[in-house]
């Protein structure tokens, strides 16, 4: 392995069990409202948030982000990019990171969206969905304009299948 996919690596190592607890708990096939606190409460039970595990996490994407490497496209207030297409590796997850703050583009979630967002480096307080930063679960069928409040956050997601539909505004 090269020194320039090292970082990678280590953020793959990262994800490999949330992928795996993300799969099992079938999002795609979660969809009342019981259902996606229910989702919500066991990733926080598997991988608490304040957590060595997921805090990490969020010190991967920040370092990945301050390399260039990660949310490397778009414009200012909401930087992206794909991790890894959704395949067997990923348990058919889709992986993307985001850092915003305001609105991003409106999409319709096919098959659900599994969310952990972190404040960015030198924002103390933040909101995701107006939600502390935490596991977020928007089920089958959800659709929203992703907000960001209060400071810019760096946001990683996981997508079953993929399966996302984009609503980009008419020119």
């Amino acid at each position: 392995m090269t020194e320039t996919h090292a970082p990678d690596q280590h953020l793959r190592e990262l994800l490999a069990p949330i992928l795996a607890r993300v799969a099992a708990l079938e999002p795609q096939a979660q969809t009342s409202p019981e259902q996606v606190q229910a989702l919500e409460a066991a990733l926080e039970a598997d991988f608490p948030y304040a957590g060595e595990h997921v805090q990490a996490l969020g010190r991967a994407i920040q370092a990945g982000i301050d390399a260039g490497w990660l949310a490397n496209r778009g414009d200012a207030d909401a930087r992206f990019s794909r991790v890894a297409k959704a395949s067997a590796d990923t348990h058919d997850l889709s992986i993307d990171v985001v850092s915003m703050i305001g609105g991003a583009v409106e999409h319709t979630h096919l098959e659900g969206e599994v969310t952990v967002g972190f404040p960015a480096q030198g924002t103390q307080s933040c909101q995701f969905e107006g939600r502390d930063p935490a596991w977020v679960f928007l089920p089958p069928g959800s659709r929203h304009v992703p907000t960001v409040t209060g400071g810019r956050m760096n946001l990683i997601y996981f997508l079953p299948n993929g399966a996302v539909e984009w609503h980009f505004p008419k020119s």
